[in-house]
């Protein structure tokens, strides 16, 4: 459903976080994590895991920060996975799909990797997905959202991370019902993660009983947000839903606040992110958002996640880092189940089974392969004199179908047929 132009994602990904993103020849390495040189050796042999993200470009930040999480669970288990030493060969995914397919291949046939994760653009994972599939190797995405991902029951490929709608619809339903907000416009970004990412959030609210008055789309790397903002209908509104992740989401909030808009605003969680809630400071204060992470979750998981990630990066934890911690405990959990040389068909059936306790929470798969997972409703607050996502509430066990059913969902039209449809 609503599988997103190549060429669109690509564009999306160059710009959507420039301003948060760190660029660099390579991605450092994790002190102590063990490497492809150093590999431990388990009693029940090795597994070869490539992680797939991106090292360089403008999507770096994000890419550490998963493989950051990732090598750091992996270092908390001695390099060992139930029984198995794991060696880790890295490959940056680049920023279009030619590339991160030669980098898959790199890791399949000269790196001999029998698990691939990672992947943040959705592009390049629309691409690199069917040569993993022919190729037997299985596939543990940690970031790209497009929704259509994760629609082949029984495939190769495995997600941890959200579908882009995935996260909203709870907001969507938790807006209408519990906030009494009824009418509501819609400022996102005008590419497909803006649109499933509003779509979700429309679809849950109105049959929530409330009614969408307003849609709003800017381009990507949109810099002067004034004349968006301008356009809400302040007299027929009572809230404002807004999808804006990375630096749009920053210069956003910024004329938000500058035109002096007094409505309240929930939003998509990536949109007040811990990558970019230090520069947002006080103009996302109130924001209610939803994700299946923050840093606030208090749990033994969580907490080993946030001290050793802030130790290592020397900045909060935050989603990236929550899906490659998570990701590490997933195949953790995967090979528990298998005895002898895992096989692609072994590692699949492992995974179907998965049920951890993650940073988040518990997670597990659907049939599709998409994790299942709480969702947090928050607050940016401040807290010890930093702003953070307060925890307003929690949903637990979050599929990408929400409550409306596999069948049903699936029938629906594609959020980018929907587009400019939910106002009323």
């Amino acid at each position: 459903m609503g599988s997103p132009p190549f060429r669109l994602h690509v564009l999306a990904v160059v710009a959507a976080l420039l301003a948060v993103a760190a660029c660099g020849s390579r991605s450092p390495s994790i002190e102590g994590a063990p490497t492809s040189a150093t590999a431990a050796t388990g009693g029940k042999g090795t597994l070869t895991v490539g992680l797939l993200n991106p090292l360089t470009g403008p999507f770096a930040a994000l890419g550490t920060d998963v493989n950051a999480g990732f090598e750091l669970y992996l270092k908390s288990k001695g390099g060992v996975l139930s029984g198995y030493g794991i060696k880790v060969v890295k490959e940056d995914e680049g920023t279009d799909p030619a590339q991160g397919t030669t980098k898959a291949r790199q890791l399949v046939e000269q790196s001999k990797a029998q698990m691939v994760v990672g992947l943040v653009n959705s592009a390049i994972a629309y691409a690199v997905a069917p040569y993993l599939e022919q190729t037997d190797v299985p596939l543990l995405i940690t970031v790209a959202g497009a929704d259509g991902l994760t629609r082949k029951k029984g495939g190769n490929t495995f997600r941890v991370s959200y579908t882009s709608s995935q996260d909203v619809m709870p907001l969507g339903e938790h807006t209408c019902k519990t906030l009494g907000h009824k009418k509501a416009a819609i400022l996102g970004l005008d590419y497909s993660f803006g649109w499933e990412a509003a779509g979700g959030f429309a679809r849950a609210y109105e049959d929530a009983g409330c009614a969408v008055v307003q849609e709003i789309y800017a381009p990507l790397a949109t810099q002067d947000w004034g004349p968006y903002v301008n356009q809400i209908k302040k007299d027929e509104a009572d809230v404002v839903y807004v999808v804006a992740p990375g630096s749009d989401g920053i210069r956003l909030l910024k004329a938000y606040r500058d035109f002096g808009v007094q409505l309240p605003m929930v939003a998509h969680g990536s949109t007040v992110d811990e990558t970019t809630l230090p520069t947002e400071a006080g103009t996302a204060e109130g924001v209610i958002s939803s994700l299946h992470y923050t840093p606030q979750i208090k749990s033994p998981a969580n907490d080993a996640l946030v001290a050793a990630f802030t130790q290592e990066r020397k900045k909060s934890a935050n989603q990236y880092a929550d899906d490659g911690w998570t990701a590490g405990m997933v195949l953790e959990q995967a090979l528990a189940q298998i005895d002898g040389a895992p096989t692609p068909e072994s590692l699949r059936a492992a995974l179907t089974k998965v049920k951890v306790e993650s940073p988040r929470g518990p997670v597990s798969f659907d049939a599709y392969g998409q994790a299942v997972y709480n969702v947090y409703i928050r607050k940016v607050e401040q807290r010890d004199g930093a702003w953070a996502n307060t925890i307003v509430s929690t949903v637990p066990e979050v599929g990408q179908f929400f409550t409306y059913g596999e069948e049903k969902y699936l029938a629906f039209p594609g959020y980018d047929k929907l587009k400019g449809t939910w106002a009323k």
